[in-house]
């Protein structure tokens, strides 16, 4: 168990989270979780945690460029008539 305090969240708070504060949180346990390995310490739910925030990132992604692509590909849905 990690010595670090710091709040797990529910994958339902993560989906509403703003992206600033995912990629705040993503590096801050990036640090933490580097730290923890050189002095051997357990990392385990850090690791969960990046994983989970960094998974809705990717998400969020894929989201935006499917989104871009829609767009792209249907110019005609948004011309004036």
């Amino acid at each position: 168990m990690s010595n670090r305090n710091f709040s797990v969240h529910s994958r339902e708070y993560i989906m509403v989270m703003h992206e600033e504060e995912i990629r705040a949180k993503i590096n801050q346990l990036r640090g933490w979780i580097e730290q923890d390995r050189r002095q051997n310490g357990d990392v385990q739910e850090l690791e969960v945690e990046h994983c989970y925030l960094s998974e809705e990132m990717q998400v969020r992604q894929a989201r935006k460029r499917a989104h871009e692509e829609y767009l792209f590909n249907n110019p005609r849905l948004f011309e004036e008539n």
